[in-house]
């Protein structure tokens, strides 16, 4: 690629730039067609190795390897400390390799995808709250043990949208903290997990429950929910100015 921003870029979706810099990132990504490019490319490589079937060799297969290579340990320890210096760095290289590429941003339809399917299994498997409480001084602090991340948490049960509680849950690979709301007898469900240089899909509604994105600090979050047009996007004015 000819853009000279193209390796700040992909620092940005290795996430390795915050604050500033990736703001910079975010506002070049805007504008340019080619750092686009490389954001999509990348999404899409993510994805299928983050989807890609994974096999286990056979314990009796494991077991037999791992005695060949004890074998040659006790029977050339120099050769084995040149190689396996040598192997062990390939190896490693290639497993933060792949780790990297998983790491990597998803694309925005598999963001979609994921928070449709979370709130919809959360609902369907009885397991919506995990912490029960419309005291934002309990959920927040919950949040922040168990998804390791420390989101605003706000009680709206005087504009309409009840707290009733939180959970973790699973966005696209990563971990997300939920703060959980009723509006009569709907429930809203606001994600929240650290935002990675993915490009936010924009807001629509998906097997029936509307969907909003959006980017504050160093946070991502979504917002779901089968409440009408109205209510959903009075719930996420106030999400959005909400303050810490």
């Amino acid at each position: 690629m000819s853009c000279k921003e193209a390796l700040q870029t992909q620092a940005y979706l290795d996430g390795e730039l915050k604050g500033a810099e990736a703001a910079a990132v975010e506002r070049h990504l805007e504008t340019c067609a080619e750092c686009q490019a490389l954001a999509a490319d990348a999404a899409d490589l993510s994805d299928a190795l983050r989807n890609a079937t994974h096999y286990r060799a056979p314990d009796p297969l494991r077991h037999r390897l791992k005695k060949e290579l004890e074998r040659e340990v006790r029977h050339s320890p120099a050769r084995r400390f040149w190689q396996g210096a040598a192997s062990g760095v390939g190896a490693s290289a290639l497993a933060a390799g792949f780790a990297l590429f998983v790491l990597l941003p998803p694309s925005a339809a598999t963001l979609s995808q994921s928070i449709v399917d979370a709130h919809s299994a959360a609902l369907t498997g009885g397991k919506t709250i995990m912490v029960a409480s419309s005291n934002h001084h309990t959920v927040k602090p919950w949040l922040a043990a168990h998804a390791g991340i420390s989101p605003p948490v706000t009680d709206f049960a005087d504009q309409g949208f009840t707290l009733t509680g939180g959970r973790t849950d699973e966005v696209a690979g990563s971990r997300a903290a939920v703060a959980v709301y009723a509006h009569g007898n709907h429930e809203v469900d606001l994600f929240a997990w650290p935002a990675n240089g993915a490009q936010l899909p924009e807001a629509g509604i998906a097997r029936g429950f509307r969907m909003a994105f959006w980017k504050s600090g160093d946070l991502n979050y979504a917002a779901v929910s089968d409440v009408d047009a109205v209510a959903f996007q009075k719930f996420v004015a106030l999400v959005k100015a909400q303050r810490e």
